[in-house]
């Protein structure tokens, strides 16, 4: 069998769901096409999914599809399209073969869709387009195809036209192309000199070398066609369906031992926790990884037949496959499935810089809590975008996630199948203090027991750095021991700031070490208080408070103009441009403290009667950050 995985890509709303309700109704997977509004699609399963009309989690189907130059299966990968859920993108990229980005009719390129082309073509992901909601904007998709070339820097094939016979039905080439003109099938041909003077050489021949240009050129990402249809009516579906199959993908050199990729994982209420696992190459089970002198065996595998799991002893290259759960095993999404390893902890800091907000549980029974604590292992183990630890003093359970939505989906996620109940603080935002820009050099010393015993002198610089992090540095040898004290005592001086956060971005640079006399005893401890102490008084008022960062992009009617700027306004927001979409809207693009923005989307909602924010990027590193006042 040959295996296509294909990802389904878009903005949000742009029908990614619906086409692939559509692909499963037309390959016979499901006698009827579900509805988003109804709840009752295959792909968006979970509650908060009906209920939002959004997918959530990433889900995959597979179908076989026959063509008239050969059998295929079809792994639909659909993805969602909310920035929230960004990072189970990122982590499938790498098993997609094809990707099938949906744009909207009747609009330019959206943000969302602009930022997965191009994630897609830094990967060199072939890339199928297709313009969707044709039912109701009919030839209206110029402005599509004008930011989409401007998108990828050449103009793409558009491989679709108007039926003349038939108006308001479309003819695709892969079927009907001689109903295309002569500059079509030479755009297919032009971007290989060798298949040009293949077709020159052979003016006779059968072989039609643009459809190999069609083939090769999109697999190299010279070419990027562009279909058009109703994923709702199914007009172009079938034939965007055939262009899939025709596109053969490159072929991945990768070692045996490290070829078996994770996608994603889930759990399951009667198989338990599992992973989905891309087959780049093909293996027999049981398997043999090795990593280093770390060995673990894939001892089985499963595939899903009729929503039964049936197990497998093959896995074919190109093959989605479920595994379970098992310690010596790594399956991190995003990650080549290895050997478990059992590495340092994430720090907080680190945490919180990827999950910076964050929101604190309270279990209304403490007898209640070790359910709730399962339910948030198996929620983070599911999407390690969530991170939960539970407060030794205080005994409150706090929960770090990617943002607003996806903080508030994972509360709602592990109470929709419990009758117990939690309370909930407001959702916070992480806050830091980043060293200001600075180089000062100190000795730092200090002195007990009525100044006989010394921690002896350091001279160091502390210094800014031009990111994140925290270093330290030493220009001069020193006993391991003493080399241990002083990098324990720097960290642990930055856990609190002079306002109480976490220090980020500074750097020890340690110069030398005077010793102290012949009396060493408690030299660990006393150099540690020094070096905290030092630390503390250099902290105070050099530094300065700062916070993740987002960007929104708005698109409203121009009436509505007015109170949305006078909102942004009150939140302290830069507007960076404001833009006439098309008659009567506009779209306006901003940047603001995460913090200020909290609770935006929903006043949004109910300024502009339901048009919520079109797209939303939160993040914090050392180029996109927000200064926060005291």
């Amino acid at each position: 069998m040959d295996y296509r995985t294909v990802g389904i890509f878009a903005h949000i709303d742009s029908g990614k769901t619906t086409l692939t309700e559509r692909i499963l109704f037309e390959a016979g997977k499901i006698s009827a096409v579900g509805s988003i509004e109804d709840g009752t699609t295959e792909s968006d399963t979970l509650k908060e999914e009906i209920e939002r009309g959004i997918s959530i989690r990433t889900t995959f189907h597979s179908i076989q599809w026959k063509t008239g130059f050969g059998e295929y299966c079809l792994q639909i990968v659909d993805t969602p399209g909310h920035i929230d859920f960004k990072n189970q993108i990122t982590d499938i990229l790498p098993a997609i073969q094809i990707a099938i980005v949906i744009l909207e009719g009747g609009s330019s390129v959206q943000s969302q869709a602009r930022l997965v082309i191009e994630e897609l073509r830094e990967s060199r992901i072939p890339i199928v387009f297709f313009i969707n909601k044709l039912d109701r904007f009919q030839d209206d998709y110029l402005d599509s195809l004008i930011s989409l070339e401007e998108i990828l820097g050449k103009a793409p094939e558009v491989l679709f036209e108007e039926n003349k016979e038939k108006p308001g039905e479309w003819v695709y080439y892969l079927e009907s192309e001689h109903s295309f003109p002569p500059s079509v099938h030479e755009n297919l041909l032009k971007w290989s000199d060798e298949l040009l003077l293949s077709q020159w050489n052979d003016p006779e021949s059968n072989t039609k070398w643009n459809m190999i240009g069609l083939s090769q050129g999109t697999r190299d990402n010279f070419i990027f066609p562009i279909y058009g249809g109703s994923a709702k009516t199914g007009q172009g579906v079938k034939e965007l369906l055939n262009l899939i199959a025709w596109i053969r993908p490159k072929e991945k050199k990768t070692d045996l031992s490290l070829s078996q990729y994770t996608l994603f994982r889930r759990v399951h209420p009667q198989y338990g926790r599992y992973a989905i696992i891309f087959g780049e190459k093909e293996i027999s089970l049981p398997f043999l990884l090795k990593e280093g002198k770390r060995e673990a065996k894939i001892q089985e595998a499963y595939q899903e037949e009729n929503g039964e799991w049936v197990e497998i002893s093959k896995i074919s290259g190109g093959m989605l496959y479920y595994i379970r759960e098992t310690r010596e095993l790594d399956t991190t999404p995003g990650n080549y499935l290895s050997p478990s390893f059992s590495g340092k902890k994430r720090e907080l800091g680190d945490i919180m810089s990827v999950s910076p907000f964050s929101v604190t549980i309270e279990p209304e029974s403490e007898s209640d809590k070790p359910d709730w604590l399962k339910a948030l292992a198996n929620l983070s183990w599911e999407d390690p975008g969530y991170h939960f630890e539970e407060d030794p003093d205080t005994g409150q359970i706090h929960l770090w996630g990617r943002g607003e939505l996806h903080i508030e989906i994972g509360l709602r996620r592990i109470q929709e199948n419990s009758q117990k109940k939690i309370q909930t603080g407001s959702i916070n935002i992480a806050r830091f203090e980043r060293l200001k820009k600075m180089a000062h050099k100190v000795a730092l010393e200090h002195r007990a027991f009525e100044d006989s015993k010394s921690s002896g002198t350091l001279i160091a610089v502390l210094e800014d750095t031009a990111d994140f992090s925290k270093q330290i540095a030493f220009e001069v040898s020193l006993p391991e021991e003493v080399k241990n004290s002083i990098e324990a005592a720097f960290f642990e001086s930055t856990l609190f700031g002079f306002y109480g956060r976490e220090v980020i971005g500074l750097r020890l640079v340690v110069l030398g070490f005077e010793f102290p006399g012949k009396d060493k005893e408690h030299l660990s401890s006393l150099l540690k208080v020094a070096i905290h102490s030092g630390m503390k008084d250099l902290f105070r008022e050099n530094t300065i408070l700062v916070g993740p960062m987002t960007e929104i992009e708005v698109s409203v009617d121009t009436t509505q103009l007015g109170v949305v700027l006078s909102e942004l306004n009150r939140r302290s927001a830069k507007i960076h441009s404001v833009d006439e979409e098309r008659a009567g809207k506009s779209r306006l693009k901003a940047t603001a403290s995460a913090e200020n923005l909290l609770g935006f989307s929903g006043s949004l909602r109910n300024m502009t009667k339901g048009i919520g924010i079109s797209w939303e990027r939160t993040a914090f590193t050392s180029e996109f950050y927000a200064v926060l006042k005291e």
